[in-house]
């Protein structure tokens, strides 16, 4: 003799696409493409973040130690790069 097994029906359908914009709870589960896209938002923004500290700080050290000037060349590009958006 065999049982029958019905599925648990759950509340939520974590496929469907929100209705409205919602701040996720406690205990909720986001959407796996959600996720992803998160995530690569949050990886993009510390990338341009590291870029432009990086660019900052070379300026700086150019700013202050002239002497350096013409020793690496691609770091001279992005100074005068930075200094003709300014």
């Amino acid at each position: 003799m065999t049982a029958a097994y019905a599925e648990p029906s759950y509340a939520t359908d974590l496929t469907a696409a929100p209705t409205s914009p919602s701040v996720a709870l406690v205990g909720q589960v986001q959407p796996v493409a959600d996720a992803e896209e998160a995530r690569s938002d949050r990886l993009a923004a510390a990338a341009q973040r590291r870029a432009a500290a990086r660019t900052r700080d070379l300026s700086a050290l150019l700013r202050e130690r002239p002497d350096l000037a013409g020793v690496h060349a691609p770091a001279d590009f992005a100074v005068d790069a930075v200094q003709w958006c300014a």
